[in-house]
């Protein structure tokens, strides 16, 4: 799944909760088994309202052609409790995760960018 996520970037559940903002990706190193809920990536997601973390499979990130200012998932906020992503997956406590930290929007950079050159 290609999508293009950015650091800090709003999550929405699918009934129009927001779950936080987007934090970074962790990628399983080794086979990744659906089927018993073993996933091959996750998003973390910070919630600093409720403080605490969320870690929603990309299974679970809807891929729409539509590009929005925000991401959406295919599950609802209860779903994300029932299945409970709120625990960190072993995989990632146990260091067997590649992480990838996310870019920031592109605003920010020209932000950045435009003040650092004056």
């Amino acid at each position: 799944m290609n999508l293009n996520i950015h650091k800090l970037e709003e999550v929405w559940t699918a009934d129009g909760k927001k779950l936080g903002l987007a934090e970074k990706i962790y990628h399983r190193v080794k086979a990744a088994e659906p089927e018993l809920e073993l996933y091959e990536s996750y998003l973390e997601i910070e919630n600093f309202e409720l403080g605490s973390s969320f870690f929603v499979p990309f299974d679970f990130i809807r891929n729409d052609e539509v590009q929005t200012e925000r991401i959406e998932l295919a599950v609802t906020f209860d779903d994300v409790h029932r299945n409970t992503w709120t625990r960190m997956p072993f995989f990632v406590a146990h260091g067997e995760a590649r992480e990838e930290a996310l870019s920031e929007p592109a605003s920010d950079r020209e932000t950045e960018e435009d003040s650092s050159s004056d």
